[in-house]
């Protein structure tokens, strides 16, 4: 069996050593096409959950309809700015099954209220992508997830300064080590 990971924690961390932005790292993960399909389906969840009903697994469709006299208190209302949070990817491929599975935060602000949306796609051979696990959890408190895109953001404009700060430090320390060198075989 041949298994493929990837969790946005170590690209992050890779990326955040490079100085990129967390929304740069998020397109060499996942198209922005993907991510436009993931933040509305985390938004029809709140503002229209019936209109996710045919992208839930079977198993779990008539949840939604359970969730809609619930969803108005967690949910952050209409003009929320919508963001995808986490993600990440796995692929499992064993002879004649082949396994697809994407784990993503969606987090929606508005009005002081964020909404963490949780939501697990999984597909098995060439089927599409559907929605097995669903979570809405709103909060008057930001987010973990939000937190880890600001201190991402952080640390990533460090090493973009920092960076070429270290590499000239490093680089005198060459020259000058190198001078150093040739002046006491000079003398």
């Amino acid at each position: 069996m041949m298994r493929r990971f990837c969790h946005f924690g170590a690209v992050g961390t890779l990326a955040l050593l490079g100085g990129c932005s967390f929304q740069a790292a998020l397109d060499k993960m996942v198209e922005p096409e993907r991510q436009r399909e993931i933040i509305s389906v985390a938004e029809r969840i709140c503002t229209d959950p019936p209109s996710v009903r045919s992208e839930l697994h079977p198993e779990i469709a008539n949840t939604v309809e359970a969730a809609i006299p619930v969803l108005p208190r967690e949910c952050p209302g209409s003009g929320a700015k919508w963001e995808l949070a986490n993600y990440s990817w796995k692929t499992n491929v064993a002879p004649g099954v082949k396994e697809r599975q994407e784990e993503v935060v969606v987090v929606g602000t508005g009005k002081g209220k964020w909404t963490t949306v949780s939501l697990r796609f999984y597909a098995q051979n060439e089927a599409p992508m559907q929605i097995a696990e669903w979570n809405v959890v709103g909060s008057a408190t930001k987010p973990a997830a939000l937190t880890f895109i600001e201190q991402y953001e952080a640390g990533a404009k460090a090493m973009r300064i920092g960076g070429p700060i270290l590499l000239l430090a490093i680089g005198g320390l060459i020259f000058w080590l190198v001078r150093r060198r040739r002046a006491k075989r000079a003398a």
